[in-house]
């Protein structure tokens, strides 16, 4: 594993802090990149010491930064949208304190929050807050706002817009020495692109600028975490690489990898993506003879499809469904999910073209 740059650092600011003050912010920093690369017992034991000496005297700076700090180790714990509770509160404090750098830190982690809410209006808001308030030389705030606009603009399908915005996401992480950052990316643009290789290969089209190596990239994204010691959601490149697989004939190799890996994923945040997992599983168990284990399967994921979830996650899951239950000659349960799959992808449309024009907007007043 190689040292980052922005942990070695921070350890050297803390011995040569000139106060305690200053060396426990410092701290608390050091203890979010600890959150994010998944070191949660350090992370535990230093939220306890700066939480044993500052509960009885408060610091508006550093409760700011302690609750940032939780916030993302619920999120890199289980990608749980619970932590927007601590990081708006982060966010208020960092506010009304004047603490810029803080504040437009906690504003471009809200943005990430509301992009993965699907609330397009709040992401845009705290993009514009971030941009305005991060310095130049707030590194940190820059690559995570970067990073959501294009994750945005990809997701919109718009992979042209979004390449730009993952460059300058990471050269500020670069510049700020920040791995963990560049892991992010790095598994945001192999998720993306899985997903639309997929609705591609579904639809019939070709979405403008992807390429066929995808599971190269989903490989390449868990060499990197190893290089850089990321230990955070371990279960997400394996079901990454797994719906890869089955999107590429090989059922064997991807359910070895669903059975392997399914129910962690789900405990590290991909719940919503339940429905469609198992739905995977189906297929696979399906392609190989498996017939009544894939029946079971299909119809556990019909049961478990969220009616209110995202369009993405529904529409691949119903999809998926009509391929099954029309393999196992049922029509009826078929057109069903046809019909269903047909209104999410409409929604998933809308949705793309509302990111984008949103996105588009936010620039153009910048």
């Amino acid at each position: 594993m190689k040292p980052s740059r922005l942990l070695l650092r921070l350890e050297a600011d803390i011995k040569s802090a000139r106060t305690t003050f200053e060396a426990d912010c410092l701290r608390a920093e050091r203890a979010g990149y600890l959150a994010r690369i998944g070191q949660f017992d350090e992370v535990r034991m230093e939220l306890a010491a700066l939480h044993e000496r500052y509960d009885q005297r408060p610091n508006v700076e550093i409760s700011a930064w302690l609750n940032l700090v939780e916030g993302l180790v619920i999120f890199s714990k289980e990608m749980g949208l619970a932590a927007s509770d601590k990081v708006r509160r982060a966010h208020a404090l960092s506010n009304a304190a004047g603490l810029a750098r803080l504040h437009a830190l906690s504003a471009a982690w809200l943005a990430h929050l509301d992009f993965l809410r699907v609330d397009v209006a709040a992401m845009s808001t705290h993009l514009n807050e971030a941009l305005t308030i991060a310095g130049q030389s707030n590194f940190s705030a820059r690559a995570r706002a970067n990073l959501v606009i294009a994750q945005g603009y990809h997701q919109g399908g718009r992979i042209d817009l979004a390449i730009p915005w993952y460059f300058k996401a990471r050269e500020n992480a670069i510049a700020e020495g920040d791995d963990v950052t560049v892991s992010a990316l790095m598994h945001n643009m192999a998720w993306l692109r899985a997903s639309n290789l997929r609705r591609s290969q579904i639809l019939g089209i070709h979405p403008t600028g992807e390429d066929d190596h995808a599971l190269l990239s989903a490989q390449s994204t868990a060499n990197y975490d190893f290089l850089v010691g990321v230990i955070s959601l371990q279960a997400h490149v394996p079901i990454l690489r797994a719906k890869l697989l089955a999107l590429n004939g090989k059922p064997a190799e991807a359910l070895a990898l669903f059975d392997d890996y399914l129910s962690i994923a789900v405990r590290e945040g991909l719940g919503r993506m339940h429905a469609d997992l198992i739905a995977d599983r189906a297929w696979c168990k399906l392609q190989l003879g498996r017939a009544n284990e894939a029946r079971a399967d299909a119809d556990l994921a019909a049961s478990s499809i969220d009616p209110s979830g995202q369009f993405d996650d529904r529409a691949f899951a119903h999809t998926r469904l009509v391929e099954i239950y029309s393999i196992l000659g049922e029509p009826k349960a078929a057109l069903a999910h046809e019909e269903l799959a047909t209104i999410a992808w409409r929604g998933y449309s809308e949705y793309q073209s509302r990111i984008v024009q949103s996105l588009n907007d936010l620039l153009s007043r910048s």
